[in-house]
């Protein structure tokens, strides 16, 4: 008797479960495609077009300009494999508070290799300077994922921390290049419950969870991956927590979503009481057709963009 009341309590908690993944609500579902591109505020667009081709190998695609009462915003996109850059140039005012930008919410970028050591070689024959996180040599988180991974970070030519990332569980022979395509995107997080939650309502799932011992506390990790791109939300403690949570917009500003219907997005958005920064979807003469964005706020105060290509 007792065992088949344990069966049907696990069998009513089940159906409910699965009812509840069945009902539950993902937002811009079919519209959301997916990461289009990172936001990076430069104070020369020259210098820093220069570093991205010459040190990392990226391409410049397209370069254009959005005219302001100040004068023109330099602009320009950058391509390498399945990672697009923006980088663009302000004016006036707004250049001088990007001089006196630091690390923000969003905290760097990880793209990765087949073999670190080659990479990082390569890298600093190149010309690259190390990030004082990492001043030495790769570091190696046994944690993650199922066997570790070794990392190093670089420095940019405003301070953006650029991150050099070997997974040791995934197969070498999975491309001949041996830095190319997004690793994952670094989000400090002073709530990991909330941020998970927050990502989740976009289709983005925990693809690894993690603890990284450090003295007597935890680092605590989640890898949010949707459509083969990776958010790295991770939770420090003490000091370090205290500062993440007054961080304001830094040297890499924004994450651009591609979506299909940008008017549809904004309408849901806003329908769903999301803090919306603009009063309707800024339109500009990108590309061939021109684009549609808006920007929302994420649970730290990150900036996510929603981003759709006209087509003709």
């Amino acid at each position: 008797m007792k065992n088949r009341i344990i069966l049907i309590l696990f069998l009513l908690s089940t159906f409910f479960l699965l009812k509840c993944v069945k009902n539950e609500k993902i937002l811009l579902e079919n519209n959301l495609q997916g990461v289009q591109h990172l936001g990076i505020p430069v104070h020369d667009i020259e210098q820093s077009k220069a570093w991205y081709t010459e040190k990392l190998g990226f391409s410049v695609v397209h370069e254009p300009t959005v005219p302001t009462e100040e004068g023109n915003i330099k602009v320009a996109f950058l391509k390498k494999s399945d990672m697009t850059l923006e980088l663009y140039q302000l004016v006036g005012e707004s250049l001088n508070e990007i001089k006196t930008r630091g690390h923000g919410h969003i905290d760097h970028f990880a793209i990765d290799v087949l073999d670190i050591d080659k990479a990082l070689k390569d890298v600093l024959d190149a010309g690259a300077v190390l990030d004082e996180s990492t001043p030495d040599e790769p570091k190696t988180i046994d944690v993650f994922w199922s066997k570790g991974v070794k990392y190093i970070t670089i420095k940019g030519t405003i301070g953006e921390k650029v991150e050099l990332n070997q997974r040791l569980d995934l197969d070498k022979s999975r491309r001949k290049e041996n830095l190319s395509g997004w690793s994952h995107l670094g989000i400090p997080v002073t709530d990991l419950k909330k941020s998970k939650n927050f990502y989740h309502q976009f289709g983005f799932k925990e693809i690894m969870y993690a603890e990284i011992p450090t003295g007597n506390e935890s680092i605590k990790a989640s890898m949010m991956e949707k459509d083969g791109f990776v958010i790295e939300l991770y939770q420090m403690f003490g000091e370090s927590l205290a500062e993440i949570s007054i961080r304001k917009d830094g040297h890499i500003d924004h994450i651009a979503l591609d979506v299909i219907d940008i008017d549809k997005a904004y309408q849901e958005l806003q329908e769903a009481d999301f803090e919306i920064l603009e009063d309707a979807p800024v339109y500009l003469d990108f590309w061939d057709n021109g684009v549609k964005y808006f920007n929302i706020r994420g649970p730290d105060g990150e900036k996510l963009e929603f981003n759709e290509k006209i087509n003709p």
